[in-house]
């Protein structure tokens, strides 16, 4: 094939998906990697001390083997397979060294020292340049020789671990399954226990979650809960080998670079600064949440029992009888809810919404897309002009075993005035269930705030006005602020009127009643304080096992994990309860040390909110453009402290998610 013609090199605005294969993977990054080296080497080589010379020449030649490994990465996380994992293994390696060898360069990095003593630089190349020279001395540019070798082994080392973490839990997704027997499917929606049983079940989320929260069968969401429990930590897949060994490397790293711990180097280049910063906020939380979590357990158990359950709730039997509680409570329950919201209504109303507040339009490709699977569907976004200004892939349904779990947005081609004439796209996965059996495909309501979660990251991808790639979208955006956009968007799904609009039953076309739609919003402090207790247990986790603490006592992940599990959760972490084995946000994504970024952005987005709570409707359009302006439009060309002091005038308000919340008045 033409190096040319190859779809992973091509400048296509919108890729080519369905030309990609492994094999032309391989020869397109067996071109462009040694062509990066090569230009980057000129780039350096050149001198000069210039925004164009230290940053933007670079840039542009790293970016076609960077692009090209960027669509790798996306294809092995959405149409996984063997090839496809091989290619990445094969190159990964050189990958890493490409990295190595750029944030290692002590020619940039002197040249960055000089251009931030001389005059002449943009406040926002000022900010790039200095958070540049910061990344490249964390990245070891400054060690003496033998300690670069050593840390660039490490990193090498920990790129190898951290794929085939991930790689243990797509498989286990892959291969477990559950067995629901004829006389146990009591409860389950029908969807997934059609036709005579027994039925072979998957341990996706949308399946665990149904089955967990409506099998009446208590064996059955047993079998369930210690099946996905339980994942990725047997046999071959058994991750806690591969997470003492990431934890380990990781330490290595910090001890190289002379911070005392993995934590102390993650949080230097993040709005928190450091560890303590971080604890500062979460303590208060767990002051507030777990006294409510006990409450709350309490009132279920006495609910339990009042219907004749006998004994001690287990894990097990928690969401099923939340359930139970919440329809007694608020009358209704998710499944039945799901009607209301027919994906295709439910983007109409997410869409309508980023008009009213942002002023952007959504036109949906109709030519061929070129796409890595037909449910995939491509949105221009336009302007109050009708200017086009950026594109949004949307991938919505599961694919257990070949596509990763959760929900994510990733950056397919960044916004780039300074060098190239090419607007932002991004890509919005989710895992919701598929249409089945020729009726329309639904949403539960978890499922509509996590689209307008993912949403909100792909708007501020694609509403950045910055024209340079070095800080476009949430390029060069502190990692704990990268949440703020996204938990704002998130919020408004719970307002009553919005929440109408967004529903529409399938069978009889009206919405969701006025009272039902106060219910579900009501809904939303059900339960509060376990699930913020739950969320201080993975972000105290996460800081605790990358402190020097948890490096002398030489224990295990998981009984760090248990030790902080009896001090923040109402009850403690039940034996067979391998979270971690299967946390990818930390040992195979990028919250190692920062898993705490979702309560510091969840504090910021609240504030934002609240000012839209109750405002007037041109009121609150003026609100939206004002954060279009700041929070979507500035991407990382200022800190982001600096970002949220331009859009409310002030610092922000440390009360303010708790109040939302309605754990505190």
């Amino acid at each position: 094939m033409d190096m040319q013609e190859n779809p992973f090199l091509a400048d296509d605005w919108m890729p080519r998906y369905d030309a990609m294969t492994p094999e032309n993977c391989r020869e397109a990054l067996a071109v462009a990697v040694p062509e990066a080296e090569r230009r980057f080497a000129e780039a350096e080589a050149a001198g000069g001390v210039s925004w164009q010379a230290l940053l933007v020449a670079p840039q542009q030649a790293l970016r076609p083997a960077f692009e090209a490994w960027g669509l790798l990465s996306h294809l092995a996380a959405v149409v996984s397979s063997d090839a496809w994992r091989a290619v990445q293994a094969e190159w990964l390696p050189r990958m890493v060294a490409l990295s190595q060898r750029v944030a290692q360069s002590k020619r940039i990095y002197r040249g960055l020292d000089r251009l931030l003593g001389a005059e002449g630089l943009a406040p926002w190349q000022r900010h790039v340049a200095e958070c540049e020279a910061r990344r490249m001395r964390l990245a070891g540019v400054g060690l003496p020789a033998a300690k670069r070798r050593a840390f660039n082994g490490t990193q090498a080392r920990l790129s190898k671990l951290s794929l085939a973490f991930n790689n243990h839990v797509l498989d286990a997704d892959r291969e477990t399954k559950v067995t629901v027997a004829p006389g146990e499917e009591a409860g389950i929606p029908q969807d997934f226990v059609q036709g005579e049983g027994p039925w072979t079940l998957g341990i996706d989320f949308a399946t665990y979650d149904a089955v967990m929260r409506h099998a009446t069968c208590r064996a059955v969401r047993e079998r369930m809960w210690r099946a996905r429990s339980r994942r990725a930590s047997e046999g071959k897949l058994d991750n806690a080998p591969l997470i003492e060994k990431i934890l380990g490397n990781r330490q290595k790293l910090a001890e190289l670079l002379g911070e005392p711990d993995y934590a102390h180097l993650s949080t230097a280049e993040k709005m928190a600064g450091d560890p303590k910063r971080v604890e500062a906020l979460l303590t208060p939380m767990a002051e507030v949440g777990r006294p409510a979590a006990l409450a709350e357990d309490a009132e279920l158990l006495a609910f339990a029992r009042a219907q004749g359950f006998k004994g001690h709730l287990m894990p097990w039997d928690v969401a099923f009888w939340a359930e139970q509680q919440s329809q007694a409570r608020f009358g209704y329950d998710e499944e039945t809810l799901r009607a209301y919201f027919p994906v295709e209504h439910v983007l109409e109303g997410l869409f309508g919404l980023v008009g009213e507040l942002f002023g952007v339009t959504f036109e949906r490709e109709t030519a061929p897309l070129h796409a890595w699977h037909p449910d995939v569907r491509f949105y221009h976004l336009r302007d109050e002009r009708g200017k086009r200004i950026a594109g949004l892939y949307l991938d919505l349904y599961a694919r257990p075993g070949t596509k990763n779990g959760g929900a994510w947005m990733n950056e397919v081609r960044g916004r780039d005035f300074e060098t190239l004439r090419r607007l932002p796209i991004a890509v919005v996965c989710c895992n919701q269930k598929p249409p089945r059996a020729g009726a329309p495909a639904t949403m539960s309501f978890y499922e509509v705030a996590t689209l307008f979660h993912e949403t909100g990251h792909a708007l501020q991808a694609t509403l950045t006005t910055i024209d340079s790639p070095l800080c476009a979208g949430i390029n060069n955006v502190e990692w704990d602020a990268v949440e703020i956009a996204s938990q704002f968007l998130e919020q408004f799904p719970y307002e009553p009127k919005l929440l109408r609009t967004l529903s529409c039953h399938v069978e009889t076309g009206k919405p969701l009643p006025r009272d039902l739609a106060e219910r579900v919003v009501a809904k939303r402090t059900y339960r509060a304080g376990n699930a913020l207790v739950r969320q201080l247990l993975f972000a105290e986790t996460d800081l605790a096992l990358h402190a020097r603490a948890y490096a002398r006592r030489h224990t295990t992940a998981d009984a760090a994990m248990r030790r902080i599990a009896r001090r923040l959760l109402p009850r403690p972490q039940h034996p067979d309860d391998r979270f971690l084995n299967a946390f990818t946000h930390i040992f195979s994504g990028g919250y190692a040390a920062g898993y705490y970024s979702y309560k510091w952005s969840e504090t910021l987005s609240a504030d934002i909110y609240a000012r839209f709570v109750g405002a007037t409707p041109a009121k609150r359009r003026a609100l939206g453009r004002r954060c279009r302006d700041t929070l979507f439009a500035l991407g990382g060309s200022k800190p982001a402290a600096e970002v949220f002091r331009e859009l409310m005038g002030r610092d922000p308000d440390p009360t303010a998610l708790l109040r939302l919340e309605g754990l505190v008045d």
